[in-house]
């Protein structure tokens, strides 16, 4: 019964969610970081176990490819294997990134985890998608969260539309939807500026004698 109370009530329009909010980081949301996070480790351990490979590549002449390289789509390759200080920069850049991720959704920063994943998103190519994901994931809610008061599609969308009725309700009865007008009743309640009293300094002028 609690169950379906809750999924009939009614729906509260709500106004943005506070600076602390949008900036941080809910629970869902470590999940995702921690998680992307980890996927930025683990690929840390390929470049530490698994032997990584590079090619050379030429023109085949008179049809054939000289020694030691295969024909591949109409382009003479060679396989070779890599040295550790070959790939150090990319290994470092991948660890790195996936230990701020992680840092910054322990410390509940959603501004850091969404620059490190899409500065490794962006480095990885096709690998980095994952952190792309992340990055443009977490940004979005920010954004509903600014706007709605919600991170959730459901939640943005119906306060969407209980902001339309409010914005056509308004402008049935006339009431401006850009700046709030006054009532009478609000001008009448306001006080009204007493007017200054006439300073004793000030003298008149006078008008010139008659001759």
């Amino acid at each position: 019964m609690a169950e379906n109370k809750g999924k009939n009530a009614p729906v509260v329009l709500t106004e943005g969610a506070s600076r602390e909010v949008i900036f941080g980081l809910d629970a869902l949301e470590r999940r995702w970081s921690f998680g992307i996070g980890g996927i930025g480790l683990m690929l840390t351990s390929i470049f530490l176990f698994v032997t990584q490979y590079g090619y050379n590549t030429t023109d085949p002449k008179n049809g054939s490819c000289p020694s030691g390289y295969d024909l591949v789509k109409k382009v003479c390759q060679q396989k070779y294997e890599l040295a550790f200080q070959d790939y150090m920069g990319q290994f470092l850049l991948v660890l790195i990134g996936a230990l701020f991720i992680i840092f910054f959704a322990w410390r509940k920063r959603r501004v850091g985890v969404i620059f490190a994943a899409f500065m490794m998103g962006l480095a990885l190519g096709n690998v980095g998608l994952p952190f792309l994901f992340l990055g443009g994931w977490l940004g979005i809610r920010a954004f509903r969260l600014q706007k709605y008061g919600t991170p959730t599609f459901v939640g943005s969308n119906q306060q969407s539309r209980l902001r339309a009725q409010q914005r056509a309700a308004n402008r049935k009865n006339g009431i401006s939807n850009s700046r709030r007008t006054k009532s009478d009743g609000d001008s009448a309640a306001t006080p009204s500026r007493p007017k200054p009293a006439p300073s004793k300094r000030y003298t008149p002028k006078q008008s010139g004698r008659r001759r």
